[in-house]
């Protein structure tokens, strides 16, 4: 996939997963509170550092681009995995 698609798809992405994130929030906080303020506050700081890494991608050379798609990648899977976790806390 070229680096703008590929751009383009991450931005997607974390598009609709800032969506999920503020949905659960309005669902929830009435409830919640105070934990549920943590939950997106953590969650909202690793979309953010996804967003800067994607940002950088911006910058980088041609052929260099991989290695921080690859760093992109593992942030973005952090994210989601933390997403789930949280998100499952919060149903049960």
């Amino acid at each position: 996939m070229s680096r703008t698609g590929y751009q383009l798809e991450m931005e997607q992405r974390l598009r609709d997963l800032s969506l999920q994130i503020e949905s659960i929030q309005s669902r929830f906080e009435a409830n919640l509170g105070l934990p549920l303020a943590e939950q997106i506050k953590a969650l909202t700081f690793q979309r953010d550092r996804v967003r800067e890494k994607l940002v950088a991608l911006c910058d980088e050379p041609d052929g260099t681009w991989e290695d921080l798609r690859g760093e992109v990648e593992e942030e973005w899977d952090a994210l989601v995995q933390d997403f789930e976790e949280r998100v499952a806390s919060l149903v049960l």
